[in-house]
């Protein structure tokens, strides 16, 4: 039996008050308290049962299977207020070999935020009997000595080789019911050491469940990149010590984030230790909208100063150590922002590639130089702005690329489907000679086989084919006016004599050159140039058009 029959909470009213009601009154910290408890005293299943059904009986339930307590302890270290567990305890370590989170003695406080009424059982292995007992808020304001003695009964357990603690919260200040889901979110944000050797499972009213795991408030998160800590580090200070000091995940998403899901949060020893931030680096932008992660930072409550807050809000970055750590965080967030634009371009270009068919890179190749700049710039601008998503991306550029085809020259021109087809390849390989060469070819080929000539020279051809009274009539189909009308015969001959003639003028002023003098002189010399041959190419797909509309003459 215990050595002392009663159980005695001593404190200050005041210090009750401010650190109970006044700094944990949102649910998920005090929960949080619960679960660092049972963290810290060993257990390996934590369940948290949330009851509203009936607006007269709303309580939590939280139970673990942790090492417990025995009477003495809950006496002598759960109800002393602001005991310095870690002078008590100076291996830190509890029996699972985890580093003891609890600091100050004043996490239980955070239980009267939520609930007026707390009702604790709890036991050791191999203990015949359970300690229970009951801290009430009214009563304990109530006492003026500074000294509250709880109620308490001892129960005979079934199974001595159960252990562990069930706290139960009753008279709560909350109206509203319990949303589970948005619970397990906030809780799983305070904490980083869930895994299947420490399990935490929240139910609603026996039939709801949620397991709370690391990645838990990352799941509604589209992700597109992901950094490790450890590589960062090595990125943006080669050899430093804070690759051996710090693990963690950066993550990016494809949208902007709600605000409560950006920035990176700090864990120390598995529980928060400094809320979502970017370590003081300055808005980059829209870029902050697209990071969150976290980092796991152990090192920092091995030192003799306390350098995390007491709510777990903050670090104290006013410290040197903490400041030392800021500075390098700095360098790591810098780079980034920078590598994060980086890769969101390149995949808004791949994506579009895929959506469009329309390949960046290639289409720069194939626009003109003096053009390539500017298209480079405009496409430019609008990857890097992380507000235009990939599908307003890919819009924009099919726009622009219609705008500025590949081969702009080429396409501006409008040519003739019969031109494009035969000068395509030699005008993407920059062989424009060839390519006029060739769309002449094609064009002498297509009147001979119209007219049914019988000529081989490409003058012969254009002499016998075209004209007035020649086989091939260009105006036939278009002889009357929109009024009914007859267009003058002299407007007819017209066009008929220049098809003729223009016929001839490409063959001698056009192919006969080219096909005679070397290129190379005629482009050095500026006699003939690629332009011209774009320029002859423009007017065979006139001539082109002519030879479509023209009419055989019946013999």
């Amino acid at each position: 039996m215990a050595t002392n029959d009663k159980l005695e909470l001593r404190f200050d009213p005041h210090t009750i008050e401010h650190l109970g009601i006044k700094m944990y009154s949102q649910l998920p910290y005090a929960l949080a308290e619960l679960v660092a408890n049972s963290y810290d005293a060993g257990a390996e299943n934590v369940e948290i049962n949330l009851y509203d059904k009936d607006d007269q009986n709303k309580r939590i339930v939280v139970s673990d299977d942790g090492e417990g307590m025995s009477f003495d302890e809950v006496n002598e270290n759960f109800l002393v207020i602001g005991r310095r567990r870690r002078e008590d305890d100076l291996s830190r370590n509890n029996k699972k070999g985890r580093k003891i989170t609890g600091k100050k003695g004043i996490g239980k406080l955070a239980l009267f935020g939520i609930g007026k009424t707390i009702n604790i059982t709890t036991s050791r292995e191999g203990a015949t009997k359970a300690t229970c007992f009951s801290l009430n808020w009214d009563d304990i304001l109530n006492e003026t000595s500074g000294r509250y003695n709880p109620s308490y009964s001892e129960i005979v357990k079934s199974d001595s080789s159960k252990k562990g603690t069930l706290i139960e919260l009753t008279n709560l200040t909350r109206i509203s019911g319990f949303d589970i889901n948005s619970i397990a979110v906030s809780l799983s944000k305070l904490f980083n050491c869930f895994d299947n050797s420490f399990r935490v499972i929240i139910r609603k009213n026996n039939l709801e469940k949620v397991e709370l795991t690391r990645d838990l408030k990352y799941e509604s998160i589209d992700k597109e990149f992901e950094w490790d800590i450890k590589q960062l580090c090595e990125i943006v200070e080669k050899d430093t010590k804070y690759k051996s000091l710090l693990n963690g995940k950066i993550i990016s998403s494809k949208k902007p984030m709600k605000p409560d899901l950006r920035g990176i949060t700090t864990y120390v020893n598995g529980r928060l230790a400094n809320i979502p931030s970017f370590f003081g680096v300055s808005e980059a932008g829209h870029t902050f909208s697209y990071l969150t992660g976290w980092i796991d930072a152990d090192y920092l409550d091995e030192y003799d100063k306390d350098l995390i807050s007491t709510d777990r809000q903050s670090l104290s970055w006013d410290m040197p150590e903490a400041q030392e750590l800021q500075c390098f965080l700095q360098k790591i967030i810098k780079y980034l922002v920078k590598d994060w634009s980086v890769k969101r371009k390149d995949a808004k270009e791949k994506l579009n590639s895929e959506k469009t068919g329309i390949n960046i890179s290639n289409w720069y190749a194939t626009v003109p130089d003096e053009v390539r700049p500017k298209l480079t710039n405009i496409i430019n601008k609008i990857s890097e702005k992380p507000e235009i998503d990939d599908e307003d991306f890919s819009s924009v550029v099919h726009q622009v690329y219609d705008l500025i085809p590949p081969y702009t020259y080429y396409h501006y021109r409008l040519l003739h489907t019969q031109v494009k087809d035969a000068s395509r390849v030699n005008y993407q390989n920059k062989n424009y000679y060839s390519a006029f060469q060739e769309a002449l070819k094609r064009y002498k080929n297509a009147v001979k086989d119209k007219s049914g000539v019988n000529a081989f020279e490409e003058l012969d051809i254009m002499n016998k084919s075209f004209g007035k009274g020649k086989p091939l009539q260009t105006t036939a189909k278009f002889k009357l006016r929109p009024n009914g009308q007859s267009f003058s015969e002299q407007t007819l001959n017209n066009i008929e004599e220049g098809q003729l003639s223009l016929s001839r003028g490409i063959v001698q002023g056009g192919r006969n050159i080219v096909s005679h003098e070397e290129h190379d002189d005629l482009r050095k010399t500026g006699l003939f140039t690629e332009k011209d041959c774009l320029d002859l190419l423009s007017l065979l797909s006139h001539l082109y058009k002519r030879l479509d509309d023209s009419v055989k003459k019946e013999d």
